[in-house]
């Protein structure tokens, strides 16, 4: 009988406890859920801040990719897609950049560039949004910058006979990337 009782005890005690427990984890969960939302939400001020503070009437024209202004857990950092236009004077075109940025530390993770047409078309496997959606979400993920995702870019982009090219520009240097360098003017001010 006594026998009896301590295992009607010890079940009702385990009762007890498993509900705790379950009820101390959704109050866990809920806290997590919260601070995601609330870094969410000051990610997208940082990001519209950071549009608002590069966009000046000399310089390129900066956006926001839709959908890509997150914060990331892994870096603990605001994390966006952002695309510069900038118009090559004299030259009658213009320079794509698309970059997934860390915009707390300043950081370019991944970019992409190109003169004009940008070979394939948005969202068809090796475009350059492609690119920037698949290197989002290896930031979103990790700690460390895709540079493998960075070296297939540049392979695809050198071999693209649609992708645009800088005149003039030196064999040293991928044709879609502008010079760089303290005495190298920026490709808008050409």
């Amino acid at each position: 009988m006594m026998t009896y009782k301590i295992t009607i005890i010890a079940l009702i005690a385990g009762i007890v406890l498993g509900a705790a427990a379950t009820e101390g984890f959704n109050v866990y969960r809920q806290s997590q859920d919260s601070q995601i939302f609330q870094e969410r939400a000051h990610c997208k001020a940082v990001a519209d801040a950071y549009v608002k503070q590069n966009n000046t009437d000399d310089g390129p024209l900066v956006s926001l990719l839709p959908g890509k202004v997150d914060y990331s857990p892994a870096r603990n950092s605001c994390v966006a897609g952002v695309e510069k236009i900038m118009v090559i004077r004299n030259a009658s075109s213009s320079l794509t950049i698309d970059s997934v940025q860390d915009l707390l530390s300043g950081e370019t993770l991944f970019d992409a560039r190109c003169v004009d047409d940008c070979g394939a078309p948005p969202g068809w496997p090796g475009s350059m949004d492609s690119y920037i959606d698949r290197a989002f979400d290896y930031v979103m993920k990790n700690t460390s910058n895709p540079t493998e995702l960075e070296k297939e870019w540049m392979n695809a982009e050198s071999k693209n006979p649609m992708s645009g090219s800088i005149p003039n520009t030196p064999a040293s240097q991928h044709k879609s990337v502008p010079p760089s360098g303290p005495s190298s003017k920026k490709p808008w001010e050409r």
